[in-house]
């Protein structure tokens, strides 16, 4: 009975072993395969772990976007400025932009570069905030945006370790690995007895 308990319990747990035993090597060498650095996309992160995007605003000066998103301040569909809450103003100049933020001044061209950076004296104090409207910004550059404010939140390290603990799964998850660890055990303990009797020490 023990013996057949052992060889189904072995059959039975086989791929989890093998699962728990490649997701515990590359979480001991996260170094090596460099996971800890690297993300997953954004697509996942929504889909598997249920991450919102940020809520945009913008403003647009005639063909340009000007977006917030999570304090982040985007030219278009690019990120020129973390921590920013408010934009004084963005005036045009031949075919660049000056983009106006706190203390800051931004010289940007028409393809999102950004050329220079000024720092000004009392300039938030000067300059009436431009009005940042949520729901009007293209859809297509609303999309990009938001995989790019969640593009950069869950690491591969992070998905190893919920595979390894079963989070990744939920509840179910978590309690398969319990049952995969109560197996392991088992298996271990009527192994050890199997191989006792086989020696007849029993």
């Amino acid at each position: 009975m023990v013996i057949k308990i052992h060889r189904f319990l072995g059959i039975l747990l086989v791929f989890f072993v093998l699962v728990l035993s490649i997701t515990g090597s590359l979480l001991q060498h996260s170094e090596i395969f460099n996971i800890r650095q690297n993300y997953a996309s954004s697509t996942f992160a929504k889909n598997i772990y249920n991450i919102k995007p940020c809520q945009i605003s913008s403003f647009k000066k005639e063909t340009i976007w000007l977006s917030i998103c999570n304090n982040d301040l985007y030219f278009n569909d690019r990120k020129i400025a973390s921590n920013v809450s408010s934009v004084s103003s963005i005036i045009k100049e031949n075919s660049n932009y000056n983009v106006m933020y706190g203390n800051h001044i931004l010289l940007i061209n028409e393809d999102s570069e950004i050329l220079g950076k000024e720092h000004v004296e009392n300039l938030s104090d000067s300059k009436k905030n431009i009005i940042f409207k949520k729901n009007i910004l293209d859809s297509k550059l609303k999309k990009i945006i938001e995989d790019k404010s969640i593009s950069k939140t869950i690491t591969y390290e992070r998905i190893i370790v919920d595979i390894h603990t079963g989070r990744i799964f939920g509840l179910f998850g978590v309690t398969l690995v319990d049952l995969v660890t109560l197996g392991i055990i088992i298996l271990s303990l009527t192994g050890t007895y199997s191989w006792l009797r086989y020696k007849k020490l029993f």
